[in-house]
C-alpha cells in the first residue's frame, strides 16, 4: 500500500513545473543531475579501463568493491570538510550554507558517477542520456524508484510483468521506449526531490553544529547516505558477471 501511494503521488506531477515547484534543495538536486548526466560516456569507461589496467588479476567484484571504496571515500571526505567549516572562527551562517550547498551538489556527482560506472561493469548499456538520468535516480530515491519502474513495467501489459517479475531496474529501463523512459523520469525526479530533500536538509542542520560538532555529523552522514546510494544500487543494477 506504501509503494502505492508512492507511485500515485509520483504519476500525478508534472516534469515541466518540477523546476519552478521544487524549491531550494530540489533545484539544486536538478542542476546536480544535469551535469552528472552530461558526463561523456566515454569518460565512464575510461575510468574503468583504468582500472582493469592497474589492477589485471582483479575479479569484476574486486573492481566494484574499489568503486565502492571510492565513493565512500568521496563522500565522506567531503561531509567532513564541510563540518569543520563550521567550526572555523568567523564562519557564518551563509558562508556555512554556501559550504553544504556545493558538498551537496559534490555528493550527487559523485553518487551519478558511481551509479554508471557500477551499472557499465555489469554491461548495462549506459550511451543514452535518458536511461542514465533514469538510473541514477532510480539509485538514489531506492525501493520507491524501483516500485515505479515496476509500475511502468505493468503498464505495458498483465503477460510482459509476469515475464518480467525478476528483471532490474536496469534490465526494464533498457526496454522501455524514449517516451517511457522521459515520462518515467519526470516521476522518479518529482520523487527525488520530495525524498532527498528532507534527507538534505536534516543533513545540513548537523554539519552547521559548531564547535568541530559538525565535523562528526557530516561524517556521519554522509557515510549513512552513501551506504544507501552502494545498496540501492545493487538491487536495481542486479547481479555482478564475471
Amino acid at each position: 500500500m506504501k509503494n502505492n501511494r508512492i507511485v500515485l503521488d509520483a504519476i500525478s506531477s508534472d516534469p515541466k513545473a518540477l523546476h519552478d515547484q521544487a524549491g531550494t534543495t530540489g533545484r539544486m538536486l536538478i542542476t546536480a543531475l544535469d551535469k552528472a548526466v552530461a558526463v561523456q560516456t566515454s569518460v565512464v569507461e575510461k575510468y574503468i579501463d583504468h582500472l582493469r589496467e592497474k589492477n589485471p588479476n582483479a575479479s569484476t567484484a574486486d573492481l566494484q568493491h574499489m568503486l565502492d571504496n571510492h565513493f565512500m571515500y568521496l563522500a565522506t571526505g567531503t561531509g567532513a570538510s564541510v563540518g569543520l567549516t563550521s567550526a572555523l572562527p568567523g564562519i557564518g551562517l551563509m558562508t556555512g550554507l554556501a559550504a553544504v550547498s556545493t558538498e551537496s551538489m559534490v555528493f550527487v556527482d559523485a553518487a551519478a558517477f558511481y551509479t554508471i560506472a557500477s551499472a557499465h561493469l555489469r554491461g548495462v548499456d549506459i550511451r543514452d542520456s535518458e536511461r542514465r538520468r533514469a538510473l541514477i535516480l532510480v539509485t538514489l530515491i531506492g525501493s520507491a524508484g524501483t516500485a515505479l519502474v515496476d509500475a511502468a513495467i505493468g503498464d505495458l501489459g498483465k503477460q510482459y510483468a509476469q515475464a518480467q517479475q525478476k528483471t532490474t531496474a536496469a534490465t526494464a529501463l533498457s526496454r522501455f521506449g524514449m517516451a517511457r523512459v522521459k515520462e518515467l523520469n519526470g516521476r522518479l525526479l518529482s520523487l527525488a526531490t520530495k525524498r532527498l530533500g528532507k534527507s538534505v536538509r536534516n543533513a545540513w542542520l548537523g554539519k552547521l553544529m559548531p564547535l568541530g560538532i559538525g565535523a562528526v555529523i557530516g561524517t556521519v552522514a554522509n557515510r549513512k547516505l552513501a551506504k544507501s546510494v552502494i545498496a540501492n544500487a545493487q538491487e536495481s543494477l542486479g547481479p555482478l558477471v564475471n
